[in-house]
């Protein structure tokens, strides 16, 4: 696995030097000796990092972070800024920067502050993350936020139901727990790809109350970078396929868009209670 690179921002050649012996071999490693050297080497090498001293010839760091600041691209690109004057340190720290090491460096302080920034930077960069279960049903496939899913069965025995509609005629018992099955193609009007026994129970829940999507295939779990996890109206409304009042984002995946939908509200509160009423009564 590569390093993470770091890209140093200073006109002293002295101050790069001891930063290089303080990180080398843990990161990759970039320098620019002027402000306008640093912006031109950002798009060129997307730092993990930047370290940035403020007073230097061309252009000052502060305006480097302004540049940094107004681009969305480059914006997430932590910046520490390394520099003996605190004032403007602190005001770079308003505007954007993520952190403050003054001068003269000191080497046992380097190294644990770009780890820390950086791991503040990945989480905050997992933080925008939809961990998401795709599945199908037919030609159809859907995601479900993983937050809602709380297993994923192979087709077992199943009895009917004492009412609900035509995709909701099924249960089944999950520890000892009756459970209704909503048939997904059903829902959406499709039909199935898969023989009965070859398909999966995939069971969500709804203020306590589960029910287990009917679907034939189901993928591996996927973390979606926020990057792919898209706006519903991103989806044309033509392949809705009976998922608008479900459909809570789309994802953009290698297979295309796929609409990220929310499985509880493929069957109202109120049915589902109503349904978990009606099974309990008759398991008892």
């Amino acid at each position: 696995m590569s390093l993470p690179h770091l890209l140093l921002v200073d006109d002293s050649e002295a101050v790069l030097a001891f930063e290089k012996a303080a990180l080398s071999g843990h990161y990759a490693l970039s320098t620019a000796t002027t402000g306008r050297e640093a912006l031109a080497k950002v798009p060129q090498i997307a730092p993990a990092a930047i370290l940035l001293d403020l007073s230097m010839p061309e252009m000052d760091g502060d305006e480097v972070l302004a540049h940094l600041q107004d681009d969305p691209e480059f914006r997430r690109i932590p910046v520490i800024i390394v520099t003996s004057e605190r004032v403007r340190a602190e005001a770079c720290l308003r505007n954007g920067a993520k952190a403050f090491l003054p001068k003269p460096i000191r080497a046992q302080e380097l190294l644990p502050l770009v780890e820390r920034v950086l791991e503040e930077a990945r989480a905050a960069a997992r933080a925008g993350n939809v961990a998401v279960l795709f599945v199908s049903v037919g030609r159809i496939e859907v995601g479900l936020p993983l937050e809602s899913v709380r297993n994923v069965l192979h087709q077992t025995a199943t009895r009917p139901l004492p009412l609900g509609p035509s995709y909701l005629t099924r249960m089944f018992e999950l520890h000892g727990e009756p459970v209704a099955v909503l048939d997904l193609a059903r829902r959406l009007g499709v039909e199935h790809a898969q023989p009965l026994i070859e398909r999966k129970l995939v069971v969500v829940e709804r203020d306590g109350v589960r029910v287990a999507l009917c679907v034939d295939d189901v993928r591996d779990p996927e973390e979606l970078p926020r990057d792919r996890v898209l706006a519903p109206d991103a989806l044309p409304g033509s392949r809705h396929r009976g998922l608008t009042n479900a459909l809570v984002a789309v994802a953009r995946t290698p297979r295309g868009l796929i609409p990220v939908i929310d499985p509880r509200a493929l069957a109202s509160p109120k049915l589902l209670r109503e349904l978990a009423r009606a099974v309990r009564v008759e398991a008892a």
